[in-house]
């Protein structure tokens, strides 16, 4: 195995990496029925601060070094590098900012503040980041927002939802015309090659960082450019859950009242009906009876679901664990013209 020694420039200073290159393949379990691979930005601020793995990635960055890694899209395997970041330091912009979450859920937002204003003056938010972007380089600075990329593979399988997080990424805020910041990855961390692996539980270096909801969109008509079907044929998750609700593996609970919705309402609960008339068909201009027709949902409906997670992280391995604790079904409403509005939360599976 041959060893090189690089050294990379990014921005207004140089990232010396001694790098050593070798092949991981990425693998995905075919036995299960159905698998996706996302993107997505997740919040771990820690519930203890001593544990906010922004910082302890920052701090080895820059005083020692991280294993980095690369992902070869083309070839499907993962290639490790030795990356340190010595000057690495918060941006100009930055300075007298704090970061806080918005209050809504959903869409996730972070906010920079400037920390000298009253706390009621609106005027004190900044900055607003929301998206990410993995099309240019890093900034050459950080934050102190707890917020990480995290490449995750969701399987499925017999009403069962498995999340295993691939690897996850410091996400730093760069100054963009609109919106105001973007989020761009620093680097590649705590890469997980193997998706058999379970977690091992709580211990000295094994840490609950926090609870997340966080929403995945698999609709087929218009493809998210964040949650891709893995599996062949481009397998439908709403058909696959709707068929296990039907065979008694999962049960569809009321996500207000907690109660079993019947699997024959299932398409039909909420949905309009309309009543129309039925002429007679001798005599057009006799009305014979009036009709309920009841408007059905597909089973593609439940193609977005938002899973609430215990995230963990082993500071020893360097490795992000997902526990899940609920999956939700959400609906989509839309408008005449097919625009979506706006979601809500349809049933929680059990």
């Amino acid at each position: 195995m041959k060893r090189y020694t690089v050294t990379l420039f990014l921005g207004l200073f140089f990232l010396q990496a001694s790098a050593q290159y070798y092949s991981i393949p990425v693998r995905h379990d075919t036995a299960f029925q159905w698998a996706a691979e996302c993107d997505k930005i997740i919040n771990l601020t820690p519930k203890a601060s001593e544990h906010s793995l922004k910082k302890w990635y920052l701090g080895k960055l820059r005083n020692s070094s991280v294993a980095a890694y690369k992902r070869n899209a083309e070839s499907n395997s993962v290639s490790s590098y030795t990356l340190s970041m010595p000057e690495l330091k918060t941006q100009d912009w930055l300075k007298g900012f704090s970061i806080e979450l918005s209050p809504h859920k959903h869409p996730q937002e972070w906010y920079f503040f400037d920390t000298t204003m009253p706390a009621d003056d609106y005027n004190r938010y900044k900055a607003r980041v929301r998206n990410l972007n993995v099309a240019a380089a890093p900034c050459c600075g950080c934050d102190d927002a707890d917020a990480f990329r995290s490449k995750q593979i969701l399987n499925y399988k017999n009403g069962k939802f498995n999340i295993h997080n691939l690897f996850i990424s410091p996400l730093c805020a760069r100054q963009t015309e609109k919106p105001p910041a973007d989020w761009y990855p620093l680097c590649n961390v705590a890469y997980n090659g193997n998706t058999e692996r379970k977690f091992p539980g709580l211990s000295n270096d094994v840490v609950l960082l926090n609870t997340n909801e966080i929403d995945y969109d698999f609709n087929r008509e218009k493809p998210s450019l964040f949650d891709s079907v893995l599996t062949v044929y481009k397998t439908d998750i709403g058909s696959l859950i709707y068929q296990d609700i039907l065979k008694g593996k999962l049960k569809a609970v009321d996500t207000e009242t907690g109660k079993m919705i019947p699997v024959k309402k299932i398409l039909t609960i909420g949905m309009p009906a309309d009543t129309v008339a039925v002429y007679d068909i001798n005599d057009p201009s006799k009305i014979v009876e009036y009709r309920v027709l009841q408007q059905e949902r597909s089973s593609s409906d439940f193609n977005r679901i938002r899973i609430k997670q215990d995230l963990y992280f082993d500071f020893k391995n360097e490795r992000l664990y997902s526990v899940i604790l609920s999956v939700t079904v959400m609906q989509v409403f839309k408008s005449y013209d097919g625009t979506i509005r706006g979601q809500s939360p349809f049933c929680r599976l059990e």
